[in-house]
């Protein structure tokens, strides 16, 4: 459940700033406490760089091109779909609701990749 090195490299960076990280450590904490899922660079590593970088999109109000529909709609299909949005929930609040629907649709693939990989184990 670390990510104190990644998280290290992308403030000295730049990439996000003191807010952002501790939105992603209290994102990190609530799928532990809440859904009992212990976030790891292996099960995780790509969530929580597209979540930094997502944020620092927020700052710079970057554009990026939306989740293929066919996709989108492959992800509704998937056994954890439900599960993935009650999570997603819980991300966009503890995030004070920053991320545009856009990046919302990526985090939603994102969380749903981690629950697939937590029950491929």
């Amino acid at each position: 459940m670390d990510f104190k090195e990644r998280l290290d490299l992308y403030e000295e960076g730049g990439m996000i700033d003191k807010k952002d990280r501790a939105d992603v450590e209290k994102i990190i904490a609530m799928f532990n406490q809440k859904h009992g899922i212990e976030l790891s660079e292996e099960n995780a590593g790509t969530f929580i760089a597209h979540l930094c970088a997502a944020f620092s999109r927020c700052h710079t109000h970057e554009d990026i091109d939306p989740v293929p529909e066919m996709i989108q709609e492959e992800i509704k299909g998937l056994g954890t779909y439900e599960e993935s949005l009650d999570i997603l929930k819980d991300v966009i609040a503890l995030s004070d609701d920053r991320l545009n629907d856009v990046e919302k649709d990526y985090a939603l693939m994102h969380i749903n990749n981690v629950l697939a990989a937590c029950r491929d184990k």
